[in-house]
């Protein structure tokens, strides 16, 4: 998956329309003239998956090329014109055709902003969170914030509580460093930290029993299908108990 804006597009069709109808008279060089169109359109379809019409643009390259010989006032004549629209008539009826078997899907609206969703999830962070969690950790919460943003709410709660998960597995290993915790589940470490008995931590320990039991737990079972405004709310939840751990690691510093 790659983002491309709508503006791409757009700009691509005001090439193939410009080069197509360009008349006799116009400046070849300069900007925003005939080769400036010409190189703008050429890097568009090539940057895009576009895959036929990019063989067809091979005749514009060649054609692009004779004119960019001439002098620097020339403008295009007759003849020119005449080759350079029958090349356009063909790569516009390529595009077109091949544009019918391509898809953009819009993203709705949600209540967290998109944006950060999909491009700077770490500022739906506190300060100075998501850049000292582990390469892992971010993985999911990125993950979780292209699920929402998508529609997958299901796939989103998933990912948000498997990296849940593993900074709680993070924060046993830096408060008892002898503990294997790669093997045991979610309860078991909940219960391994009280064990240690930090008053600090035995607030943030139930709000993680809680979310365990209400969402981790239901999770693993095909019955639960989350919608879009539960995964946003399970995505805020769990944020602000990842914010309460790395401000806790922080201030003992293990971080």
């Amino acid at each position: 998956m790659k983002a491309q804006t709508m503006l791409e597009y757009i700009s691509l069709g005001s090439n193939l329309e410009y080069l197509r109808m360009v008349e006799t008279g116009t400046s070849v060089h300069g900007e925003h003239y005939i080769l400036d169109n010409i190189n703008s359109l050429i890097d568009h379809v090539e940057k895009s998956d576009f895959n036929v019409s990019k063989n067809a643009i091979i005749i514009l390259k060649q054609f692009k090329d004779n004119l960019e010989k001439t002098p620097k006032d020339h403008t295009l004549n007759t003849s020119e014109k005449a080759e350079l629209f029958k090349i356009m008539d063909k790569i516009t009826f390529v595009v077109n055709a091949e544009s019918t078997t391509k898809y953009a899907f819009f993203i709705s609206e949600r209540r967290i902003d998109v944006n950060k969703l999909l491009f700077k999830i770490g500022k739906l962070f506190a300060e100075d969170v998501f850049n000292v969690l582990p390469d892992s950790i971010q993985y999911d919460f990125k993950e979780c914030g292209k699920c929402i943003a998508f529609g997958c709410p299901t796939a989103s709660a998933f990912h948000v509580l498997r990296g849940l998960e593993g900074l709680l597995r993070d924060l046993l290993n830096k408060l008892s460093p002898q503990e294997d915790t790669s093997k045991i589940n979610w309860g078991t470490v909940i219960d391994k930290l009280k064990t240690l008995g930090i008053s600090e931590l035995s607030i943030l320990l139930d709000n993680l029993d809680r979310i365990r039991a209400n969402y981790r737990n239901p999770t693993n079972h095909p019955e639960k299908i989350y919608n879009i405004e539960e995964a946003q709310d399970l995505f805020n939840l769990c944020v602000s108990v990842v914010n309460d751990i790395i401000a806790f690691m922080k201030k003992e510093n293990y971080i």
